[in-house]
């Protein structure tokens, strides 16, 4: 089953069934990436998914295609599943208001339950490498995982991001600490029963002194050694 395939299938499940039944898990094993704001966790998952398909297996990346199968299955925005999927802050007035205010309505907690379970039912698919999304808290617990955190001084990401992007400094401080509370806050809302999000995360690599190159060779080492057991 192909990554849009898999998407569609447990997405509509998830959003016709209020008890959704997972599927059995594979055996076959996935990694979530948790990032802080300009450590590229998108790069890294590539460079882990071209690795490990050299080895003959097939891994499929899942990011913004959660959002864009939500929208579609949903019959709403992108950009607003996506805020709404994220938002942590959103009151129960908020959603009386966008219920009066909005032909399609589709409640808040109805959106969230499908994003979620389509990064539960990907992990428990196998060979998925699930970047951000809360992936690390959603799967916590499941069997042959590896959940990974990239993390970087405050003024190596800023330099990384200007190198990127054209953007002020002012602007780019700004956003690093807008989204990596905004990160903190989503993965906060999905945790069940684990108080330090630290605890979440198996491997911790600092990307301004680890390349990402050295973070593929480890990770599949990591990974092989897991299998065997």
């Amino acid at each position: 089953m192909d990554n849009k395939d898999l998407l569609i299938k447990y997405m509509v499940e998830s959003f016709n069934h209020d008890h959704q039944i997972m599927p059995k898990h594979q055996g076959n094993p996935f990694i979530t990436i948790s990032r802080e704001h300009g450590c590229q966790g998108n790069t890294l998952a590539i460079l882990l998914r071209d690795e490990l398909q050299k080895r003959g297996q097939k891994w499929n990346i899942l990011n913004k295609e959660i959002i864009m199968e939500s929208a579609k299955l949903l019959d709403m925005e992108p950009r607003r599943v996506k805020d709404i999927s994220e938002s942590v802050d959103r009151t129960l007035m908020d959603e009386v208001l966008r219920t009066l205010t909005t032909k399609y309505y589709k409640s808040d907690r109805k959106i969230r339950k499908t994003v979620s379970s389509v990064v539960t039912a990907a992990a428990n698919e196998g060979n998925a490498i699930i970047v951000g999304r809360a992936g690390a808290a959603y799967t916590f617990g499941l069997e042959h995982s590896l959940h990974i955190k990239l993390y970087a001084p405050l003024e190596w990401r800023i330099q990384s991001l200007m190198s990127r992007y054209h953007a002020t400094r002012e602007q780019l401080v700004k956003d690093i600490n807008s989204i990596d509370l905004k990160r903190h806050k989503l993965v906060s809302s999905a945790i069940k029963g684990v108080n330090d999000q630290n605890m979440l995360y198996d491997i911790q690599f600092n990307t301004s002194t680890v390349s990402h190159k050295e973070i593929v060779a480890m990770v599949i080492s990591v990974l092989d050694e897991r299998m065997k057991k």
